[in-house]
């Protein structure tokens, strides 16, 4: 007799917190990176040896971060917390135009919560309040990809359709259609 299936209870939205990330998260962060991309390197497990795999992920947790920081001037980099304990981050960039979620990522231990779920909310209360789109690529393959669709995001075709190495994320957007309609029209002037 297997044992009795227990559910994690969804977090309480109140408990959440967003704090700006300092230096000395650097390690946590880390770890948040690495066990969000694990998916991607799944197939590269025991395979290659550990110490080419951690070097792989520490590469790519600079190149995002520095990629992020170069492309998205106005980003905002924070630890997600839970009751105070830091369980994820998020990379969020507000533009004139658009808020764009570039990265949100939760510990595993407390995926199936709804933590991403409430914060990626909050950053779309704050996209209507500013009557803008709040926008995200995902790669087809990321499990996350479920959840966007979920919460009303649409696709809106492939990033960078055209240019080389397109068609690596599929670029999506969430509007909310009491303030920020897809089509504006313009007054007669």
């Amino acid at each position: 007799m297997s044992a009795p299936q227990t559910t994690r209870p969804d977090v309480n939205p109140l408990d959440i917190h967003l704090r700006p990330a300092q230096a000395r998260d650097e390690a946590f962060l880390r770890q948040v990176h690495d066990a969000g991309r694990a998916w991607e390197f799944e197939m590269l497990r025991g395979q290659v040896d550990d110490h080419l795999l951690a070097t792989v992920y520490k590469q790519q947790y600079g190149a995002q971060h520095d990629a992020y920081f170069n492309a998205f001037t106005l980003a905002k980099y924070a630890v997600i917390e839970w009751c105070d304990e830091p369980v994820g981050r998020v990379y969020a960039d507000f533009r004139d135009h658009e808020i764009r979620l570039l990265d949100i990522n939760v510990l595993p231990a407390y995926r199936g919560r709804r933590v991403g779920e409430i914060v990626i909310r909050g950053l779309c209360g704050a996209a209507s309040q500013q009557r803008m789109p709040l926008t995200l690529q995902v790669n087809p393959l990321n499990p996350a990809r479920a959840l966007y669709v979920r919460l009303g995001f649409i696709s809106q075709g492939l990033a960078g359709e055209g240019s080389p190495g397109a068609g690596a994320f599929i670029e999506m957007a969430w509007r909310d259609p009491l303030t920020t309609p897809e089509h504006i029209e313009a007054s007669p002037g």
